[in-house]
């Protein structure tokens, strides 16, 4: 297990690309399992939410960063790296997420610390997403920080919108 997590740690430390991370469906299941599980409790533990609007939410932000990631690698004529891509980007917020999982209960949610350190990981996951998006799609990093914000910017309203139906 910790030479997996070493695998993300240093994709979110931007020393190594998405081309390391392992695609067996399994693992990559786990991870998009693991990932969804994390983004559900974090979420019922940091809103007011109900369980049914964290779950939507959830889902459609996955689902909606899948799509995109998916279509930007076809665009580039890369769609065979999609497995390593997504299993990059979801393991990575799995670690973002429980980076916040494990900061609300010591200093709680409405805590300047907590707010502050949401965004400071936000803006991490963002730059994170854009290396991954760059090495996959052989682009510039400028390029793939451009996408993944348009991409978490997207995520973001599609999740709202769809968790206040």
């Amino acid at each position: 297990m910790k030479p997996i997590l070493a695998v993300f740690w240093n994709i979110c430390l931007l020393r190594r690309g998405p081309e390391l991370v392992p695609t067996h469906p399994l693992f990559v299941g786990g991870v998009i399992v693991l990932n969804m599980l994390a983004g559900f409790m974090v979420g019922i533990q940091a809103t007011e939410a109900t369980a049914v609007q964290v779950a939507t939410s959830t889902l459609v932000s996955m689902a909606t960063l899948a799509a995109l990631t998916w279509i930007a690698l076809t665009v580039r004529g890369v769609v065979g790296r999609f497995p390593a891509t997504i299993t990059a980007m979801f393991g990575c917020d799995l670690l973002f997420t429980l980076l916040i999982a494990l900061l609300v209960p010591i200093v709680g949610i409405a805590s300047p610390i907590t707010v502050w350190t949401w965004a400071l990981i936000t803006i991490w996951s963002i730059a994170v997403y854009g290396f991954i998006l760059h090495r996959a799609m052989n682009v510039t990093v400028f390029v793939g920080i451009v996408l993944s914000f348009g991409m978490a910017f997207l995520t973001i309203v599609l999740a709202g919108a769809a968790s206040n139906r």
